[in-house]
């Protein structure tokens, strides 16, 4: 299992050689398939998406396929993952993102896509992949109230995920909040700042760039 769990994508070119060295293919060769539907619940601008999509066709000369879960059957959306070197699943409300890929049939072929592809998650699209934390935390850290239902995230890390520590743009996920929750969560929690991610390759972890606390 390959995981590149980030903040924020390919935010940095240190992110985006940490994945092609697990892609472990020519960088120009590198084809990316994009799941992007949990941003469009969200009532505000979406123009960090444009920036994500933007970063991801300037790092890679491959393929680049956005695949909508919500418009194609799960066996057609899976031969289209399939072609792809790397799986990005874009942010969002992080408990509409988990029930979308749950409703969608996404996590039930998960497993097959990780045996082959690396993953690549962004903010929510990271988050999912780990523990979840309870919902008063959502709410207290990012402004999320509503749970969708969801009440476990997908737990292939054994770790929380709290992406955009002391982002200007999520004014409550500074450090010491961060501390403040962590012991709702029942888990090792990691903050992470845009220019960062957690790096998973089988058992071993690691961190590409320095800007994040594990509590």
């Amino acid at each position: 299992m390959k995981l590149v769990l980030a903040s924020a994508g390919f935010f940095t070119p240190e992110i985006v050689a940490k994945t092609v060295e697990l892609v472990g293919k020519p960088q120009s060769e590198i084809s990316v398939a994009v799941i992007n539907e949990a941003y469009a619940i969200s009532f505000r601008s979406h123009a960090w998406v444009a920036k994500e999509l933007n970063r991801i066709c300037e790092a890679f000369d491959g393929r680049m396929e956005l695949v909508n879960l919500l418009a194609l059957d799960i066996q057609t959306a899976k031969q289209r993952l399939m072609q792809a070197d790397v799986i990005y699943v874009l942010g969002g409300p992080t408990d509409y993102e988990m029930y979308t890929l749950t409703k969608s049939g996404f996590v039930d072929i998960l497993p097959e896509l990780l045996e082959s592809k690396v993953y690549v998650g962004s903010s929510a699209g990271s988050m999912i992949m780990g523990k979840r934390a309870p919902t008063e935390v959502h709410t207290k850290i990012f402004g999320e109230e509503d749970s969708y239902g969801v009440t476990k995230y997908l737990e292939l890390v054994d770790f929380a995920i709290m992406p955009h520590m002391d982002s200007p743009k999520f004014h409550n996920c500074t450090r010491s909040n961060l501390e403040e929750v962590a012991p709702q969560v029942g888990a090792p929690v990691y903050g992470i700042a845009d220019n960062t991610a957690i790096v998973v390759d089988g058992d071993s972890v690691s961190i590409v760039g320095h800007n994040y606390i594990r509590i």
